[in-house]
């Protein structure tokens, strides 16, 4: 006669088969939850391939442009190049959207916050070049007089619906560029020479252009150095990235 199960028996059933699911359950979150993450870091590794492949393109093709500007009814010739640990503003030959050489475009790569809202975001701003007029206003605030030369004063990088993520939840991101050694004769980056009135500021003017190229080409950078640093899951899983470019124009 069969008398089935008893309870004991039921409860040790239960019990594994509980076990196995538990275990079945947890095996298949962790195999996710490992795919999801291999996923996120093959992402950011093309993101960050995408980046260090535009950057590379754009400050490689660099354009030591000066801009026709005006200081107290005086013409002036300033360098557009702007470099700092928060960002860097140049002209570029390189386009982003023809990924080819456009004609003169205006390249400003930034940080900002990001818009997951953790962290700060690596931006790109690309236009086309614009006019001396526009210049003035929107790169160029103000100039002033130092040690013989003018320099500018640069507008604040601002984020605009054309703008383009490059990296984006970054906790740690720092612009370095290389210089030319402090006992070389160099102005400043973005420095020009007064240009005087009348047949003195011919003169200059003349001198100037003479060796205006070898000048645009003393007055830039080396190289940049851009580092990125991020967090992946975990609290000790931090990451680095550095990117570095030799700056053709200023070598």
């Amino acid at each position: 006669m069969n008398r089935g199960f008893t309870l004991m028996e039921l409860l040790v059933s239960i019990t594994l088969m509980s076990l196995i699911g538990v275990a079945i359950h947890s095996g298949f979150r962790l195999s996710l939850s490992s795919w999801e993450k291999s996923e996120r870091a093959l992402q950011r590794q093309r993101t960050l391939q995408f980046a260090l492949d535009l950057i590379t393109r754009q400050v490689g093709s660099m354009v030591p442009f000066h801009s026709r500007q005006q200081l107290d009814g005086t013409p002036i010739d300033t360098l557009l190049f702007q470099g700092s640990a928060q960002g860097m503003r140049f002209v570029s030959s390189f386009s982003s959207q023809a990924r080819a050489a456009d004609g003169l475009r205006l390249v400003e790569y930034f940080l900002a916050d990001s818009p997951t809202g953790e962290g700060k975001a690596l931006m790109m701003n690309d236009t086309a070049l614009p006019d001396n007029s526009e210049l003035l206003g929107k790169v160029f605030t103000s100039f002033s007089r130092s040690e013989g030369y003018v320099v500018p004063a640069f507008s604040s990088f601002v984020p605009t619906s054309n703008s383009v993520v490059l990296a984006q939840d970054l906790i740690e991101t720092q612009f370095e560029f290389v210089r030319k050694a402090k006992d070389e004769d160099v102005p400043a980056p973005g420095a020009s020479n007064i240009l005087l009135p009348g047949r003195q500021g011919e003169l200059m003017a003349f001198l100037n252009r003479k060796g205006q190229a070898g000048n645009r080409r003393n007055q830039l950078p080396l190289g940049l150095r851009l580092k990125l640093g991020w967090r992946e899951a975990g609290f000790f899983q931090m990451q680095e990235f550095t990117i570095a470019v030799p700056i053709q124009s200023g070598i």
